[in-house]
């Protein structure tokens, strides 16, 4: 169940997740080891945004437009805002395009996992990367908006109300994967045999002026092999994880950031989600 009911008591983590944190309200959930949507997004984002310049200057726009209205022309158009938000996305092929993304959005960690400039280890002949919160994120955005900027079921939308909805997609998708601490135990599957068996925070790889505010960090993808893993290849994979965090963190933020250059830069990456 998405909301509050879904989410992690404070201070409590899976084993083998690094720093994971959680979310009051989602707008994905994980089930059934895939990042899904739940058919629904919740208000206090949105609520949030109002209070910012580009969500106060929407909604002046959309109440200059409004005649007369008992409740202040103000308060008419934000909630005429939330109800043209919230119709579309619980339904019909706005809802369907948001359910695809989730699945998009783990494949981008699957594709840049074969980027051979990230750090990486070798468990059992198979691999364990490294992939910086901020070049996922920035191939997910990117993707998404092109998907969707232009898409027929938001050409209504203010252009300020659906650049905050499509950026808080990204966040969503991100806060959900994050709140699920996914570990050897519990992964995150992504395409093919990679999935997420782990999430640290707070690791700068790209100066937080070009990245956002929710890209610090990484992700640890690792290739399952086909067959079941047991109880020893995923303690393992824990130590494994702990090793390449550790090392990750201590080096220089200019070497970090040439690392995701390099990683962004590589040719033979699998760009298609």
């Amino acid at each position: 169940m998405c909301g509050r009911a879904d989410a992690n008591p404070a201070g409590t983590r899976r084993p083998g997740t690094l720093f994971a944190t959680s979310a009051v309200m989602s707008w994905f959930r994980v089930s059934a080891e895939r990042l899904e949507y739940c058919g629904r997004i919740t208000r206090e984002p949105f609520t949030r945004w109002l209070g910012t310049k580009e969500g106060t200057e929407a909604v002046a726009r959309l109440a200059g437009g409004i005649r007369f209205s008992l409740l202040g022309r103000t308060r008419a158009a934000r909630r005429r805002m939330w109800r043209q938000l919230n119709t579309a996305t619980r339904s019909g092929p706005l809802a369907q395009a948001i359910r695809q993304e989730a699945s998009h959005y783990m494949t981008h960690a699957a594709n840049l996992s074969y980027a051979l400039t990230l750090p990486r280890a070798h468990i059992a002949l198979h691999r364990l990367v490294v992939v910086p919160r901020a070049l996922m994120v920035g191939r997910a955005r990117a993707a998404l908006y092109e998907r969707l900027h232009r898409a027929p079921m938001l050409a209504d939308f203010d252009e300020a109300l659906r650049k905050f909805f499509l950026e808080q997609l990204v966040t969503e998708m991100g806060a959900a994967v994050d709140k699920t601490a996914p570990s050897p135990k519990y992964p995150v599957k992504a395409r093919d045999e990679w999935a997420c068996v782990g999430v640290a925070a707070g690791t700068v790889w790209l100066d937080r002026f070009w990245s956002g505010p929710n890209a610090t960090g990484h992700l640890f993808m690792y290739e399952f092999p086909r067959e079941k893993i047991g109880r020893r290849e995923r303690k393992a994979l824990d130590a494994a994880i702990k090793t390449l965090h550790a090392e990750v963190t201590r080096l220089p933020a200019l070497q970090r950031n040439e690392i995701l250059r390099l990683a962004a830069d590589q040719g033979n990456l699998r760009r298609r989600a």
